[in-house]
């Protein structure tokens, strides 16, 4: 049974709360509340990592990374979620909303690029019984009606990036809305899949694709005769307890969901559901994310519920790496395996219009953590690895 623990306010004087009231007004507050006097030395000792990282990291109004200039909102909120040897912390860092709603292990968040994860499980799980070939071609397992100029093209190639494939599908309207399934469908993004052709003989160098991810999603499909959703809710989220993870939220999660914003601290619309969704549609939350990170560290139990040895063996497959990447990391179906500077780390970072995320696992200290923040830019991935390495 996990001993799960979240830190609540702990205000020691009247001039503490007035101080924090003057600094509300002139910056809003990032910082966790502080760990109540009984906490265990356990929980003492990880609240202390994770403060020592985040909230200096959080406290930052301004900073530029990958090109693009980041300013933080001042309505920023964050979630961190530890697992360490079967023990679940929680720690919450601003609001959830603008209104001033708290953000919880319970908030629901847009994961984005995390969601490549559950898909490269699901391909993984296709293998493990003999539905699906990694290395044949594609078009083996292309939808009815469909036919791949790229012949040579393999599952395996979509799974670790070496598809050649755009991030994109290249003839996307402009707005986000009119990329919505609604308006871009299926039949549009498999049409444009189809005519896909690789500019160089594959497999071709690492490149990140949206497109990829989401054209193996269909591919797993044929070969299994089950929708995603299908085969998500029955392989993974129904076993894992994971009950709010999904692609369309019910009014209830709708009400729990965290208000986005970009990068310039300003609201963000809400991410919609893509043709390629698989590849980065999933809302979730704290409590299933660390649930899931739990089981790809090949935990036999998770939330009081068993964890079959095919799926832990799935999950196995899945983070195992394929190639070594030009930044010396390795390169897995999705997941990479950061092994420099410290102990071996397996992440996924993810991003939206209005949401920043990561999921990390260190199996060597038997730890996961998962960050969600409500607002895209701030790569929280990279300081759940600092986390991680720094646990005891």
């Amino acid at each position: 049974m996990h001993r799960i623990t979240t830190r609540f306010v702990l205000i020691a004087t009247v001039a503490i709360f007035m101080a924090a009231n003057v600094f509300t007004q002139e910056e809003p507050s990032t910082a966790s509340p502080r760990l109540q006097p009984n906490a265990e030395p356990e929980e003492a000792a990880v609240g202390g990592v994770v403060d020592a990282i985040m909230q200096p990291y959080l406290a930052q109004r301004q900073r530029t990374a990958g090109g693009h200039e980041w300013i933080r909102s001042p309505h920023l909120g964050t979630i961190v979620a530890v697992s360490l040897r079967g023990d679940r912390y929680f720690f919450p860092y601003g609001k959830a909303t603008d209104g001033g709603a708290p953000i919880t292990r319970e908030t629901v968040v847009e994961i984005g690029s995390c969601t490549k994860t559950f898909t490269t499980t699901l391909f993984a799980l296709a293998i493990k019984r003999n539905q699906i070939v990694p290395d044949a071609s594609a078009q083996k397992y292309m939808p009815k009606g469909y036919t791949l100029r790229a012949r040579q093209l393999t599952p395996l190639e979509l799974a670790d990036f070496t598809s050649g494939m755009p991030d994109d599908p290249t003839n996307l309207p402009r707005g986000l809305e009119q990329r919505s399934i609604a308006s871009y469908t299926v039949r549009d993004f498999l049409t444009w899949a189809s005519n896909y052709e690789p500019r160089t003989r594959l497999p071709a160098p690492y490149k990140y694709s949206n497109a990829g991810i989401g054209l193996l999603s269909y591919l797993v499909a044929t070969a299994t005769g089950k929708t995603w959703e299908e085969q998500l809710n029955s392989e993974i989220l129904e076993p894992l307890g994971m009950a709010d993870t999904t692609l369309r939220p019910t009014p209830e999660q709708q009400r729990r969901l965290a208000e986005g914003h970009n990068r310039a601290g300003q609201d963000a619309p809400r991410w919609p559901v893509y043709a390629w969704y698989a590849a980065g549609g999933l809302r979730s939350t704290a409590h299933d994310m660390i649930s899931f990170g739990e089981a790809y560290l090949g935990h036999e139990e998770v939330n009081g519920r068993p964890v079959s040895a095919e799926l832990i063996a799935a999950m196995q497959l899945a983070q195992k790496p394929i190639f070594t990447m030009p930044n010396g990391n390795k390169q897995a179906m999705a997941w990479v395996n950061d092994v420099r500077g410290g102990a071996p780390v397996i992440l996924k970072n993810g991003g939206t219009a209005g949401f920043g995320s990561g999921i990390a696992i260190c199996p060597t200290k038997d730890a996961a953590i998962f960050i969600g923040m409500n607002q895209v830019g701030a790569q929280p991935v990279e300081k759940g690895v600092e986390i991680l390495r720094r646990l005891p």
